[in-house]
């Protein structure tokens, strides 16, 4: 009985050394957390703060590769509005002062309204109104001035459009189309978009007297009549290429001609007959084209006599 009561002691005496040893560990363990918690508590903080930080401003540090919304420049990215169509011929900003410059060309099409344009700009990601005005210049040019576009803008959105009036009929047929027409609103616009990923500051970018804006659209209105006439050129090669080959032809039908009878015979002519009609349709776009490249030549010279015009303004 004393051995079981023995046996049964040490049991307990050996389960409280266990429990004690535990408890040392524990205020161990406990000891060491009121340590270091409050560090572990600020790392945590940092590391949130970072985080928010990476999230909220990793485009000023890293690449922005969010969609890119842009209208573009030239030919290739042409905007219609209503019945008229616009390109945008080139565009600078001076991020420093805020100011910027947007050369547009404008075919209005050949609808029986005038047109009076206007614009409104803004900067689409901080929601802030962006002062714009239109300048006409020459015909089919105009320049939009912006002021006090925000510091970090990201997009510009430029909404461009006309309020209309239908201008009085010149002929009868055009009584009809008035009269034929359903009735539609009387204003158009379309909005350019101007991502600032696809732009460069040109810190030496100022408003200039009107003279310098009429010099640039001129000069670009000459590149344009210079590229006509490079193409009309072209097109007249072509068609004279294209008339040897069918006078070739003609020539080896003709000689052929003489040696076939009935229906072979009727074929060749009739193949002759055909290659005489394309001959007369050559001819005629032949001449259009050379009087083309007339008005071209007449409107290159008027254009540099405009020039000169406004360069003596501008020396003096």
């Amino acid at each position: 009985m004393n051995e079981k009561i023995n046996t049964l002691k040490e049991r307990l005496e050996n389960f409280r050394d266990r429990v004690q040893s535990g408890e040392k560990k524990s205020n161990k363990w406990k000891k060491r957390w009121q340590k270091y918690s409050s560090k572990l508590y600020l790392f945590m903080g940092l590391l949130t703060m970072v985080g928010y930080c990476f999230f909220a401003f990793s485009r000023n540090f890293f690449e922005d590769d969010s969609p890119l919304k842009d209208s573009g420049i030239g030919q290739a990215n042409v905007t219609k509005i209503g019945s008229s169509e616009v390109t945008v011929l080139s565009r600078e900003v001076n991020e420093k002062t805020g100011y910027a410059e947007i050369f547009l060309h404008v075919d209005d099409g050949k609808d029986l309204v005038n047109k009076e344009y206007v614009v409104f700009a803004g900067e689409v990601s901080k929601q802030q109104t962006v002062k714009a005005k239109l300048v006409p210049l020459i015909e089919n040019y105009y320049l939009v001035q912006l002021t006090n576009i925000p510091e970090k803008w990201q997009l510009l959105a430029i909404d461009f459009g006309y309020n209309a009036e239908k201008k009085a009929p010149t002929s009868v047929n055009q009584v009809d189309e008035k009269q034929a027409e359903t009735a539609k609103s009387n204003s158009q616009q379309a909005t350019l978009y101007w991502d600032v990923r696809k732009s460069k500051t040109n810190e030496k970018l100022t408003e200039k007297p009107k003279e310098n804006y009429l010099i640039y659209v001129i000069s670009e209105e000459e590149k344009e009549t210079k590229g006509r006439q490079k193409k009309l050129a072209t097109s007249q090669k072509e068609i004279e290429e294209e008339l040897s080959k069918i006078y070739d032809k003609i020539d080896q039908y003709s000689e052929e001609i003489q040696y076939k009878v009935g229906k072979e015979k009727e074929e060749t002519q009739a193949e002759i007959d055909r290659l005489k009609r394309d001959i007369e349709k050559y001819d005629k776009a032949s001449d259009e084209i050379k009087n083309e490249q007339k008005l071209m030549a007449e409107k290159l010279k008027k254009l540099a006599e405009k020039k000169k015009r406004f360069l003596l303004k501008q020396e003096n």
